[in-house]
């Protein structure tokens, strides 16, 4: 037997151990669990875990880190009750990240406290959270979100174990501010219901209440349906049909949560908001009133597509923002610096693929030589020709260049929350290399960003329910689109605003039919003759405000018509690479990973591909 096949036969004996060890600790003998290069998060119980894989050396750093994701899930599966979780939820998305990472923080505690080698596995996956997130570097609280805070704060006070080295940084920034928030005894009351769901819960939500984050109003008793059937008779004159009802509750059943928030909006703050009250900005305007300007209209340039039923409440609170505009000059720099720490040990691999796609590119548009003419430049190899018959014509050459079309490529950026940490970093690291591998060839290239300006519909549901919240408003958020670098803009100016990614609370919602529309319209403007539009996305469109009051297809219907249109009509090449979520469902030229580290291959892969076509 080879060296190779045994340390293939030691690698499968370990993961079949873990994967044992894994159900047998979660008391479920039917979890599903696979192993995957990178980071997987915890998410929601199922019957499915995916672990990392270890170094092929099977490193005692490496083997310790999957027996840590293992233990932190079996952990998860066993100790948490997920109708307890949702039903004591707040509706507030900050406080829910809160609350959804001292859960985690609980479930990992009393495995912590019972069992000496799990607390070995938990504190090497926390040593190397820390340190992959740069927290031992951070010196500002903002350099953290608070809920990564509050489950590494919150595990250590509920285990009394030694913080990780790489959280130093993190507990003296965070732990003032904690204790001046919840008093002396801080997280560390929690240690007192660890074995409550119920009670942790209820102890979990006044700590965050008392870090003034808004935890939502509590549903109302009064049944839903109802409450909206009422208000909308006396505003509607019962203009809405069964059919659209129909919808709505469709919509609801989509996505609970969604409907929770929404119901407890509609009933506890729109019936005591008057124009008094309202900020000077959400109150009428004479352009609102105006019949020729309707409330519910697409922006000029948008593309309809086969289908027409997509409409947007309002366009007003819309922004297009530079990158630079969205933070100072220094804060980009320190982001900047995060972005290139944590992925220090990619550079390598994305740079050697980029290199080789370079030598791909200058490749074709290399000069070459046609011979045998009859004019020209004396081809001196025929010489000979010459000398034996003087009257032979085609002993000249001229020196050609193969053609290469005028390119342009724009990448289109998901930058919802749900690509936060590591698929969001590669992706900024990516896309950074590769277009300055493209300018090298003579490549054009745009960086664009797609997210909204706030969690739950922002002042365009302010405004929705200062109008008595109409039926179907269609899409009902502020949307943000950024650039990160122009066309026409170096690459060298442009390489600080990539890091604007990690800043926090820059990623939320992503409605991206309009962002695909935004960006195709800037790239059509364009005077290239090849236009290339490629999305990195990680799943579906998602807003809770839109799909919570419209039927639950709106987004993915709109989405799927603006590709229909650009892959169909226009001319330029649409192609798409989903991490994590199959997009091959919408685009016909796309690419699905299965994690964010093999974004660089994929990605550079697919610019090969393009440009491999006729060009």
């Amino acid at each position: 037997m080879t060296t190779k096949d045994t340390d293939d036969q030691e690698l499968e004996t370990f993961k079949t151990a873990t994967a044992s060890t894994l159900r047998a600790m979660a008391r479920r003998g039917d979890v599903d669990v696979t192993f995957a290069a990178g980071e997987s998060p915890i998410g929601k119980p199922t019957g499915k875990a995916r672990l990392p894989l270890p170094d092929r050396d099977m490193s005692a750093e490496s083997t310790a880190l999957v027996r840590g994701n293992a233990d932190a899930r079996a952990l998860h599966l066993h100790h948490h009750n997920p109708s307890v979780h949702l039903e004591n939820a707040p509706l507030d998305l900050t406080a829910q990240a809160a609350y959804d990472a001292l859960e985690q923080a609980r479930c990992e505690a009393v495995g912590a406290n019972a069992m000496r080698g799990v607390a070995q596995n938990l504190g090497a996956i926390l040593e190397e959270k820390c340190r992959r997130l740069g927290y031992s570097a951070i010196e500002n609280r903002e350099d953290c979100n608070l809920a990564d805070a509050l489950h590494v704060l919150g595990r250590v006070a509920m285990t009394g174990e030694t913080p990780p080295p790489s959280s130093e940084s993190l507990f003296a920034l965070w732990r003032p501010w904690l204790e001046e928030k919840l008093g002396p005894d801080g997280l560390a009351q929690l240690r007192e219901a660890m074995h409550d769901q119920k009670a942790f819960a209820d102890l979990a939500k006044s700590l965050i209440s008392q870090m003034d984050i808004d935890l939502g109003d509590p549903p109302q008793a009064e049944d839903e349906d109802t409450l909206d059937s009422d208000e909308m008779d006396g505003e509607e004159d019962s203009e809405e049909t069964e059919e659209d009802q129909e919808e709505e509750s469709d919509a609801g059943e989509g996505s609970d949560d969604d409907a929770d928030a929404d119901s407890t909006e509609d009933s506890g703050e729109s019936r005591h908001q008057s124009d008094e009250e309202m900020p000077e900005d959400l109150q009428k305007t004479d352009a609102d009133d105006d019949p020729e300007m309707p409330r519910t209209r697409r922006p000029e340039g948008y593309i309809p597509g086969p289908d027409s039923s997509y409409t947007i409440y309002t366009t007003q609170y819309d922004e297009i923002v530079n990158a630079e505009d969205l933070a100072e000059p220094e804060e980009l720099e320190r982001l900047r610096s995060m972005l290139d720490q944590q992925l220090s040990h990619l550079q390598s691999i994305i740079t050697r693929l980029a290199n080789r796609l370079q030598r791909k590119l200058m490749a074709k548009q290399q000069r070459s030589w046609q011979f045998d003419l009859e004019e020209g430049t004396l081809d001196t190899g025929r010489l000979a020709r010459i000398v034996a018959n003087p009257s032979i014509p085609l002993v000249y050459k001229q020196e050609q260049q193969t053609e290469f079309r005028d390119t342009v490529v724009t990448m289109l950026i998901d930058n919802s929350g749900s690509m936060r940490g590591r698929p969001i970093a590669i992706a900024a690291m990516c896309t950074d290399i590769l277009a300055k591998t493209l300018e090298r060839c003579g490549v054009k290239v745009e960086i664009l960003g797609f997210t909204t300006r706030a969690w739950k519909g922002g002042k365009s549901r302010d405004l929705w329910i200062h109008d008595s919240r109409p039926p179907h408003p269609g899409r009902l958020n502020d949307l943000r689109h950024i650039i990160y670098k122009q066309a026409d803009t170096p690459g060298r100016r442009t390489r600080k605003n990539l890091g604007l990614m990690l800043k926090e609370g820059i990623l939320k919602e992503n409605i991206d039919g309009e962002a695909l529309v935004w960006a195709y319209n800037r790239l059509a403007a364009r005077g290239e003759k090849r236009k290339i539009l490629m999305v990195i996305s990680d799943g579906a469109p998602v807003d809770d405000s839109t799909l919570s009051v419209n039927p639950s297809n709106i987004l993915e219907l709109d989405l799927r018509n603006v590709i229909q249109w650009i892959e169909d009509i226009s001319a330029v090449e649409l192609t798409a690479i989903g991490i994590g979520h199959d997009v091959t469902r919408y685009y016909k030229k796309a690419l699905t990973i299965a994690d964010a580290d093999e974004l660089a291959g994929a990605l550079i892969g697919q610019i090969e591909k393009l440009f491999d076509e006729t060009l």
